[in-house]
């Protein structure tokens, strides 16, 4: 498991710790198998687990939506997730490129949970019992899906620049549902290319905040690494999305985060 691995499923660990504290007393557990004819067990792989009562099924072709738990594939293809009762989706991820983290990559080995007529599957999970799925031994790779219409879509989209107005590449903008944009995003967007524009697809209407990070996973800013948020003045500007529409032409500035705190 690489260094940027392990830092994820760390990341991971930390939410569901900080998310779930409160309902310990309430929390159960999620294990299982994932051992794939193809690949053998999964280890490394990253077990996701995103709450139904907070969102609809992840689908990454869709909307990428962020998990509320996870945990790591071990080498036995073994995994163990604790968390609150209630009913989660279930979505299974192996990394070709092991330093890679977030969204998808082409040809990445997934598993989505689901029920034989195809609809998403969630697991009830219940307080102080443990809800064993059983060996998953089927693996389907990623590969990316362009809409042929963005009719009836609901999101945003605009450029993340620099100062001087330059595009900037590398980097996703984050949605939250709170001006502080602290903890857990709702979304995310896949990286910029070199145009700098972004698409953030959400799942319903509502007030947006939006920050730019480089480093999916959030946490300490490192030196070097682009960083700003959507708004005037240094105050965070609302986003209102309405459903089966996509608001258009939210640019964001974004600066060099410096070692001593301040932008370069």
């Amino acid at each position: 498991m690489t260094f940027k691995t392990i830092v994820f499923t760390v990341l991971l660990s930390l939410l569901t710790c900080s998310s779930f504290a409160a309902e310990v007393e309430r929390a159960g557990k999620i294990t299982g198998r994932w051992i794939t004819r193809q690949y053998g067990p999964m280890m490394g792989a990253q077990v996701l687990l995103f709450d139904a009562a907070k969102g609809p099924a992840p689908s990454s072709n869709k909307h990428l939506r962020i998990p509320d738990a996870g945990a790591a594939v071990d080498r036995e293809g073994k995994f163990s997730v604790e968390l609150p009762a209630g009913k989660y989706y279930l979505v299974m991820r192996k990394r070709v490129n092991p330093d890679s983290a977030g969204p998808p990559e082409e040809g990445d080995p997934q598993y989505y949970a689901r029920l034989k007529n195809g609809l998403p599957k969630a697991f009830v999970v219940k307080a102080g019992r443990t809800t064993n799925i059983g060996t998953i031994a089927v693996a389907a790779p990623f590969k990316k899906e362009k809409p042929t219409s963005t009719e009836g879509l609901t999101g945003i989209e605009g450029t993340v620049l620099d100062e001087s107005s330059g595009l900037v590449a590398g980097v996703r903008v984050l949605a939250y549902d709170s001006p502080g944009m602290m903890g857990r995003p709702l979304y995310a967007s896949d990286k910029t290319g070199a145009d700098g524009k972004y698409h953030i697809a959400v799942t319903r209407q509502g007030t947006y905040y939006l920050k730019v990070r480089t480093h999916y996973g959030g946490g300490k800013p490192v030196n070097g690494e682009f960083m700003g948020s959507y708004g005037k003045s240094g105050q965070p500007g609302a986003v209102n999305v309405e459903n089966g529409k996509i608001v258009k032409g939210i640019d964001i500035e974004v600066s060099k985060f410096s070692a001593r705190g301040n932008p370069e």
